[in-house]
């Protein structure tokens, strides 16, 4: 039986001994990636929440998903130049 997070087609060197995904020839910045994925995701939290201070404040609607695609293209703007 395969590990369920695993695709059985998934090619045997894209993942460690322990069965995580690797994407980088050195582990440590797979590590990094990770550490600066879970900053975005802390930092589109609090934009949230002074979206939802703001919408409460202003009475008007606030469009999250603009704003959500906006802050992905930021954070993955580096990415995409390359």
């Amino acid at each position: 039986m395969s590990d369920p997070l695993r695709p059985e087609d998934a090619p045997p060197n894209l993942y460690d001994d322990q069965g995580n995904p690797r994407f980088f020839a050195d582990p440590g910045m797979d590590r990094f990636v990770a550490v600066v994925m879970n900053l975005a995701q802390e930092v589109w939290v609090q934009e949230e929440r002074l979206l939802a201070l703001e919408e409460a404040k202003s009475g008007t609607s606030i469009d999250k998903d603009a704003r959500a695609k906006e802050f992905i293209d930021r954070v993955f703007a580096p990415i995409r130049e390359a």
